[in-house]
C-alpha cells in the first residue's frame, strides 16, 4: 500500500490532515507512531481549528526537521537546511494545491473549496516523498 493510501485511510479513521501525513512516514522517520501523533494533535483545522496553514503541510513540515534537525547537540547547525527543505515542500503545496491556508483552501474566491482535504494530504504526501526522499 502506498503512503497516500495509508494517509487517506488513517484521515477516514479520525487523524487529522497533520497527524495523517506524519504518521504515514513514522517507521522512515524512525519514531513511533503514537508521539508523531501526539505532536501533531495542536495542528488540525489549520493550526489549532483557525483555519491558518493547512495541516497537511504542518505534518510535512514536523518530519522535515525530524529527518534534518540536528537536535539540541546542535543547536542551529541545521536550521537552514531544514527550512529551506520545508520552503520546497511549501512551494510544491502551494503549486497543487492552489493556496496555503486552510480557509482559503476550503472557501477559494467563490466559496467552494479548491482543494479537498484529502487531496491536501495526498499532495503534502507527494511533497515530502519528493523533497525528503521518503
Amino acid at each position: 500500500m502506498d503512503k497516500k493510501e495509508i494517509a487517506r485511510i488513517k484521515h477516514e479513521a479520525g487523524y487529522n490532515c497533520a497527524q495523517a501525513v506524519a504518521c504515514s512516514f513514522a517507521e522512515e522517520i524512525g519514531m513511533d507512531e503514537n508521539t508523531l501523533y501526539r505532536v501533531c494533535e495542536g495542528f488540525g483545522g489549520g493550526l489549532g481549528c483557525a483555519k491558518g496553514q493547512c495541516g497537511a503541510l504542518s505534518g510535512a513540515v514536523v518530519l522535515a526537521g525530524l529527518k534534518n534537525a540536528g537536535g539540541v547537540d546542535a543547536p542551529g547547525q541545521t536550521k537552514g537546511a531544514t527550512t529551506k527543505l520545508s520552503a520546497a515542500m511549501l512551494n510544491i503545496f502551494v503549486e497543487r494545491a492552489g493556496a496555503l491556508i486552510c480557509k482559503d483552501i476550503k472557501t477559494g474566491n467563490d466559496g467552494k473549496p479548491i482543494t479537498s482535504c484529502a487531496d491536501c494530504i495526498s499532495i503534502a504526501v507527494d511533497a515530502v516523498q519528493e523533497v525528503l526522499g521518503l
